[in-house]
């Protein structure tokens, strides 16, 4: 058997190799990650139909505008409008309402110097107006003399058009005489219309102890009325004039002059008839009912 061989010593030379070996070989302990790049959103071009779009946004605008300016000009140029004016040397003004004008705020209108109101109560044999009460109550309660009118339909029975106002209306002293509204004469002759009309004035004059008041328009008055009926205050309706073409005289008892039919008035919606009164204030209480001695 021979004698073992002594391993050599390793150069520093050597060691340094050894050493670099185990790095390269053992795994690393962090991966890198490659970096990633930001993605630039491209533009997204204009298609033919997206071209189009915008010009035709903008002409529709104009043609909306145009139209909102032709519609103001219309109403401005040919709508005709309520007027509200009253007529000169006047100073006691009125209305006349009905279920038509709906919901009535009486306190705006006392505050538009609406003194008296005539309110429809009855018409013909059996109709009641369904907003007379309402009317009645609220218009007193706001400080506005208040009378009470009849729709006359000459086809019907006078005394039984009479019981059917009658019924209804409960007047006080103060309140405005009643009135009995006639425009029409429907197949009566003229005579006979005159008669039944003093059966209904009488019969209401005899409940209430005074004189109805009439209300006709001009021309019906002039055709019909006119020399027949002179013991009574006269109501009439006239409207595009300056001024009635009836005067009050001793004779001829003018009391109320409708000059339109299409008056505004703050608190009610829609036009509403507007009246005047011959006279002061003072003047019109006098023609009120007095209270029984």
């Amino acid at each position: 058997m021979g004698t073992p061989q002594k391993p050599k010593p390793k150069l520093p030379a050597d060691a340094a190799d050894d050493a670099w070996d185990k790095i390269s070989a053992s795994p690393p302990k962090y991966k890198s990650q490659p970096a990633r790049r930001r993605s630039i959103p491209k533009k997204k071009k204009l298609t033919k139909s997206n071209k189009g779009k915008s010009p035709l946004l903008f002409k529709a605008g104009v043609a909306v505008l145009m139209l909102l300016v032709l519609a103001v000009l219309y109403v401005a140029l040919f709508v005709e409008k309520p007027e509200a004016a009253w007529p000169e040397g006047y100073s006691v003004y009125g209305i006349d309402v009905s279920k038509y004008q709906k919901e009535i705020d009486w306190q705006k209108v006392r505050g538009n110097e609406i003194s008296f109101a005539f309110l429809k109560a009855t018409e013909g044999a059996t109709l009641q107006d369904a907003s007379f009460k309402g009317n009645w109550e609220q218009a007193r309660r706001a400080g506005i003399l208040c009378g009470a009118y009849h729709f006359y339909r000459p086809h019907l029975n006078p005394e039984v058009q009479a019981r059917n106002f009658i019924s209804l209306v409960k007047l006080q002293p103060g309140d405005l005489p009643p009135v009995l509204d006639v425009e029409v004469k429907g197949r009566k002759s003229k005579e006979q219309l005159r008669q039944d009309l003093q059966v209904w004035l009488r019969q209401v004059e005899k409940a209430y102890g005074i004189k109805p008041i009439i209300y006709t328009n001009y021309t019906f008055y002039k055709d019909y009325l006119a020399g027949h009926f002179d013991d009574y205050h006269l109501w009439i309706a006239h409207y595009q004039v300056p001024e009635l073409k009836l005067e009050k005289t001793d004779k001829l008892k003018l009391a109320f002059w409708q000059h339109t039919d299409g008056g505004v008035i703050d608190g009610i919606v829609g036009a509403v008839d507007c009246n005047v009164f011959y006279g002061s204030m003072r003047d019109l209480r006098s023609v009120c009912l007095k209270a029984h001695p």
